[in-house]
């Protein structure tokens, strides 16, 4: 059981909607229940019978300034406490925090079994949900749309990378850069949804939004398909005579 904890509501959510999906045992404590009192976390631990710790700090997402406000002291404090928790081996950071933090420092001098995570900034595929509509379809993906995306990760990447050190698969005292890379990139994210990717340049990409083709475009953090929508099995499409009376002269 790995009890999660998280100062982002939005990305803590996140973060247990993938674990349920791969069957991983979570309970979650809302932050400001665990730092109100003192012991609300180790009690927590005791009652979830709780094998690991996680908390999901503050982390940059995609086209958005750095977080702020900075990391929770005292969240990162009930965390280690938590970890004195029978039963409780290790503990799990999310973070942006650079190598001279001092809570790093404090993680490292506490002695409790842990690893850390730091995500290269994060962003989501939307709409959410749709995985289903995107299967065998064709989405459009103009070139300065997948260039926005390069150095950013999909909160999915995130997902995987505590799955594994859920699972005992990253080695412990050590911290972990989840960095942006190929496989992560747009193409490849839609690809692994079951979509056929398309790069489509200028005039291509503006013919296929008239024609009501799936189209990615950025939007902040969000990387939005056109065209799709969530739970839909085939999104509405305009016949080219449509598409040119749209289009206007």
């Amino acid at each position: 059981m790995l009890l999660i904890t998280g100062e982002d509501p939005v990305l803590t959510e996140q973060v247990c909607g993938g674990l349920s999906q791969r069957g991983i045992a979570h309970s979650r404590v809302d932050a400001a229940y665990a730092t109100a009192e003192r012991g609300n976390l180790f009690q927590a631990a005791l009652d979830a019978r709780a094998a690991g710790i996680a908390v999901i700090e503050p982390v940059a997402w995609r086209g958005a300034p750095p977080p702020s406000p900075s990391p929770s002291a005292e969240l990162l404090a009930a965390a280690l406490s938590a970890t004195r928790a029978p039963g409780v081996t290790s503990l799990l950071l999310v973070t942006s925090r650079q190598d001279g933090d001092e809570g790093l420092r404090r993680l490292r001098r506490d002695g409790v079994p842990y690893v850390v995570l730091r995500p290269a900034p994060l962003f989501r595929v939307l709409p959410l949900g749709a995985e289903r509509a995107l299967r065998d379809r064709r989405v459009l993906i103009p070139p300065e749309v997948a260039d926005a995306f390069k150095d950013a990760i999909p909160v999915e990447a995130l997902v995987s990378a505590i799955a594994r050190a859920a699972a005992g698969e990253t080695p412990q005292g050590k911290i972990v850069d989840v960095a942006a890379s190929p496989e992560h990139s747009v193409l490849e994210v839609l690809a692994r949804a079951g979509a056929r990717p398309e790069l489509a340049r200028g005039l291509r990409s503006r013919i296929g939004r008239w024609l009501g083709r799936a189209i990615a475009r950025a939007d902040g953090a969000d990387l939005r398909i056109d065209g799709v929508a969530a739970n839909a099995s085939e999104a509405p499409q305009r016949t080219p005579i449509e598409a040119l009376t749209a289009a206007g002269p």
